[in-house]
Order: structure tokens, then sequence, then C-alpha cells
């Protein structure tokens, strides 16, 4: 069994944003470790195909950049092991060659079927103890974070933008 090694501080905000990242990154591992063993794929892959599965006319590559927080260039080589793989399929747009519709194959509508019951499986584990209550007040206070952490991410990018190098 693992460890865990518990840092307290007398600042009760900055301990409970210490535990939030420790957290968040033990999720992460779970979810690679469990999630790959069972179907093959990694996070990144299931949350692409995920993306891919909620339309049917496909993605650009910076139109999954955007809906997973993700940067293009990491998209653009993601899809192309996922290409290779056979899970999803690549076309350039007829008018603009340096586009690229990106579309779900059948086995990745298949292999996003199945991973998704392999998730299910994992958030029933991680969030085993937190009644329905509770999980809405979580969820609520994480939209607040995610949204906190957006905006100091904009406001760097934004005067980073202003100095000269």
């Amino acid at each position: 069994m693992i460890k865990l090694i518990e840092i307290d501080h007398e600042d009760t905000t900055l301990s409970t944003f210490i535990l939030f990242v420790q957290t968040a990154q033990a999720v992460l591992k779970y979810i690679d470790a469990y999630l790959y063993r069972k179907t093959r794929l990694s996070i990144s892959k299931l949350i692409v195909l995920k993306a891919l599965s909620s339309t049917s006319v496909g993605m650009m590559p910076s139109e999954i950049a955007r809906w997973t927080s993700t940067e293009r260039h990491n998209i653009t080589a993601l899809v192309s092991r996922m290409k290779r793989d056979g899970l999803v399929t690549t076309e350039r747009n007829s008018n603009d060659k340096r586009l690229v519709n990106i579309k779900l194959t059948n086995k990745g509508r298949e292999a996003s079927n199945q991973a998704m019951l392999v998730a299910k499986e994992i958030v029933d584990q991680v969030m085993l103890s937190i009644t329905e209550g509770d999980a809405a007040l979580l969820k609520e206070e994480l939209r607040t974070l995610r949204q906190n952490a957006y905006h100091g991410l904009e406001h760097v990018t934004k005067h980073s933008q202003l100095q000269p190098e």
C-alpha cells in the first residue's frame, strides 16, 4: 500500500490547495494506469474520442485543442497516433488544404464506448464515499476553481505578450 504523506500548513487555504493538486495528480495516474491496462487507451485519447463522438461532422485540431485545453501541436501528434491505430480518419478541406477535419472511425467509436465503461468503474472507485449532495457541492467548488485558474491563465498570457523578451 502507498504511504500517503500529509502536508499540514498553518495556512488552511495553502494546505487545501496542495491537497487538491496531489489529488488531481493521483486521480490522473490512477486513470491512466487502469484505463490503459483495460483498454490500451490513454486518458488523452479517451478525451479526444469523447469529443469526436459528440459530433457527426468531425472536428478540426484547433477545436479539439480548445475542447481539451491542450496545445494544438500536442493534439496533432496525438491524432497522428490515433490515426495509425485506426481510431480516427483525417481529411483535408477541399477549399483550404491547410484545414484538416478529424472524424471517428467505427473502431474509434467502439473503443470510446468500451473505455467509457472502464471510466465509469474509475469514477465509482474515486467517488466511492462521496454522497450525491457532497458531489453537487464539490462540482460547484471545482467549477469555481477552474474558472479562477482560467482567469489567472488569461492574465498571465495577456501580460506575457506585452513584455519584451
